[in-house]
């Protein structure tokens, strides 16, 4: 089972269909077609492997905090 994580929190089921050097073909279990996430995407990322829940949550809060001290920091400069 792999783990398409998306930066505002979703995780979706499924499996990879191809692995290249520009991202993930992505099959979700819901969904009659794949989907590509480039692995160049900041807000996208696949995770696969037993601990591929537990990865793509330590990478959405890592993502989210980034965004919210970029945040901040436009609040302070403007």
């Amino acid at each position: 089972m792999a783990i398409h994580a998306k930066s505002n929190g979703l995780l979706i089921g499924g499996k990879i269909l191809e692995d290249t050097e520009k991202g993930w073909l992505f099959q979700a279990l819901d969904n009659k077609r794949p989907t590509f996430v480039g692995k160049g995407d900041k807000r996208n990322k696949v995770f696969d492997g037993p601990n591929a829940v537990d990865e793509a949550i330590a990478w959405q809060t890592k993502v989210r905090s980034e965004m919210k001290n970029k945040e901040r920091k436009g609040r302070k400069n403007g």
